[in-house]
């Protein structure tokens, strides 16, 4: 696993330069600036990738830096019109206590990503990875790290006209700079997301809605450490990378939305207009990383919305000024609509089948079983004990904070159960109506409601013995040792059964479904045999395409969802009989095909088969020429029409 530790200081570096510097800028401090450095570093990332496409710039880091370097600019330019210099921080004095608590959930997290993984190569054993691998070496080949454009690598003809490729963009660079093979970016970038970016936001969003007292923070940390639907679930089911960065984005979003709204302890200490711009920093971020994180946020901070317009009704003694809080509400809930039916993805990718009846539903929903087979109850009880504390305090915060656990919870109740299509579509279509998805979601939403149950119960439990004249030593030390021991018992519940669960994703043996031990052993030595400028062909389900990110050898599909032209498509049904179909030859000139990757008739998924018998079971094929093989996995050269 050591192997991860260089690209994985890569990107900490990239988000340092990009991000961390922007946060600054704006008078973050302390954990506002580490939290944010991520967001600002994948707004800068995506917008620099979108302009150098714009521009015909090929990708690297280089773009990325001006952009930096503008939006720098413009901050200070700002800074100087308004004259404004305060700065956010949290109280220094509970800073080692944020230290520990963040060392202590990053090094439990990440001990549960490297026993899921497995080893630091390992590759999701997924559909959507033949995508996220294959795109990171098209960029570093190409230099299109554009969203409007990485959809050219499937649809040459444009028929993917958006595709948020900010995750794309960042590994790209991670890989020019590191030097790392793309698996080893990969997990680097996963590591990085799951054990670093989502405990800081995490932190960030419990301490703005519920307060610096070290009792949230070790209950924001043992959390997010125990609710594996988040940050592991994206990186087992799908498997969703994007979706995992901007979700792990989401948490430093919303505490900035919380502050722009007047919410949360230390709202006060930037004006609107900074607060602001650090909301407007952070959501091009969340769409370009992924649009589900985006509409997340807008789903998620509704409830905040709603706490300020209350607000704003009840100070405004005038007509005139109520009209326009009732009008704001309007227009705020109209964008809304409007943006849940734009950023919907197409109908036809959004016939996800719900899961279980309603009230299984809700069951899960009250236990924490998200997605995975074991519930993380203790959280389930957190947060009912939360709503003890939101109902005995009645606070804008904690109030914002049950709502956001009740959108969480009725969103994946929805898209789980919901027999009401229509409805259901309403609700949970932006996230494609997919379940596993929306549980992911919910992962983040419960965390600041379940924190409030663990932190205020510490506290009364303080309290108590303070009362009966505990010594303060006596106090600490039982406040660290009941710490660690909740940690362990939150984290040992679900975790476990989701670790085996998903481990079996990154597998790699003789039944791993993408890629088996063998056809990994024949793309190792790939590289060896086939000459740099050569092109493959091979069914993209059975991982043959995996050629171009794993060998760095052009393929004919690079992915199973593209374009087939009518040459490829000839290829695909009757290369092998390329020695007696003359039209067989012409295909294989304008496509320039010299190898075959045969792996067999096995799809990465298992129970849906998609026959290519040009590119399939070739060994009675007298156009082709067996150059090398590793068990069942087959590289053939072509040899028909006249090229040997």
């Amino acid at each position: 696993m050591l192997d991860l530790l260089w690209p994985a200081l890569v990107l900490l570096g990239i988000y340092a330069v990009l991000g961390w510097s922007l946060a600054l800028l704006m008078g973050l401090r302390g954990l506002w600036a580490a939290a944010t450095a991520p967001i600002f570093a994948t707004t800068v990332i995506g917008l620099g990738s979108t302009i150098a496409g714009w521009i015909g710039v090929g990708w690297s880091i280089l773009p990325a830096l001006a952009t930096a370097l503008v939006i720098a600019a413009g901050i200070v330019i700002v800074k100087r019109a308004t004259r404004t210099h305060s700065t956010v921080r949290f109280p220094a004095r509970w800073r080692w206590w944020t230290v520990g608590v963040l060392v202590v959930t990053a090094v439990t997290i990440a001990l549960l990503v490297f026993r899921v993984i497995g080893h630091a190569d390992a590759i999701s054993q997924s559909f959507d990875n033949i995508f996220h691998l294959n795109a990171i070496r098209y960029i570093s080949d190409t230099g299109i790290a554009s969203p409007l454009e990485i959809g050219q690598m499937t649809s040459p003809g444009g028929g993917v006209p958006f595709y948020p490729a900010a995750w794309h963009a960042t590994a790209a660079i991670i890989a020019q700079l590191s030097g790392a093979s793309i698996p080893i970016v990969i997990n680097a970038l996963s590591l990085t997301i799951a054990a670093i970016m989502w405990p800081l936001g995490a932190l960030l969003l419990a301490r703005m809605l519920l307060g610096s007292a070290p009792s949230v923070m070790v209950g924001a940390g043992i959390v997010a450490a125990s609710v594996p639907a988040f940050p592991l679930l994206p990186m087992d089911y799908g498997v969703l990378y994007p979706y995992q960065l901007s979700l792990a984005l989401l948490p430093a979003s919303l505490a900035a939305t919380a502050g722009l709204l007047g919410i949360g302890h230390h709202a006060r200490c930037l004006a609107p207009g900074w607060w602001g711009l650090i909301v407007v920093g952070s959501v091009p971020g969340l769409a370009l990383a992924h649009p589900g994180g985006f509409v997340a946020w807008l789903a998620l901070s509704v409830p905040m919305v709603v706490v300020f317009g209350v607000r704003l009704w009840r100070t405004s003694s005038s007509l005139r000024g109520r009209a326009w809080v009732l009008g704001g509400s309007l227009a705020f809930a109209g964008a809304g609509v409007v943006l849940l039916k734009v950023l919907r993805p197409p109908l036809a990718t959004r016939q996800w089948a719900t899961e279980a009846g309603l009230g299984e539903a809700i069951g899960k929903a009250l236990s924490v079983q998200l997605f995975y087979p074991a519930a993380a109850w203790l959280v389930g009880i957190a947060i009912l004990v939360g709503l003890y504390w939101v109902i005995r305090e009645r606070s804008a915060e904690t109030i914002v904070a049950a709502a956001m656990w009740a959108i969480g919870a009725g969103l994946f109740v929805a898209a789980m159960s919901f027999t009401w299509g229509t409805l259901r579509d309403a609700l949970t279509g932006s996230w494609y109506n997919n379940w596993p998805r929306l549980a992911a979601l919910f992962a983040i939403a419960l965390l600041p409601l379940a924190t409030l149950g663990i932190a205020r119960t510490a506290d009364a439990v303080a309290d108590l013995l303070r009362r009966r004249r505990v010594s303060g030593a006596i106090r600490l030390t039982a406040g660290i040792v009941a710490s660690v021991l909740a940690l362990l018992a939150f984290h040992v519940q679900a975790t476990p059964r989701a670790e085996s669960w998903a481990g079996a994703t990154y597998d790699e043996d003789a039944d791993a479904l993408l890629l088996t031990d063998d056809e990994t052993a024949l793309l190792e030595r790939l590289g060896d045999i086939v000459p740099e400028d050569a092109v493959i062909a091979g069914s993209a389900y059975t991982g043959a395409g995996l050629a171009y990110a794993l060998a760095d050898r052009q393929v004919l599909m690079p992915h199973a969802l593209m374009d087939i032209s009518p040459d490829l498509e000839l290829i695909n049904d009757h290369l092998a009989d390329a020695d007696i179909m003359p039209e067989v030859c012409e295909a294989i000139e304008a496509l320039g095909v010299d190898y075959v990757l045969d792996f067999g008739t096995v799809e990465v998924h298992e129970d849906v088969v998609h026959p290519l018998p040009g590119v399939q079971d070739l060994q009675e094929s007298s156009a082709l020429r067996l150059v090398d093989s590793e068990g069942d996995a087959k590289l053939y050269e072509v040899i028909a029409c006249g090229r040997n």
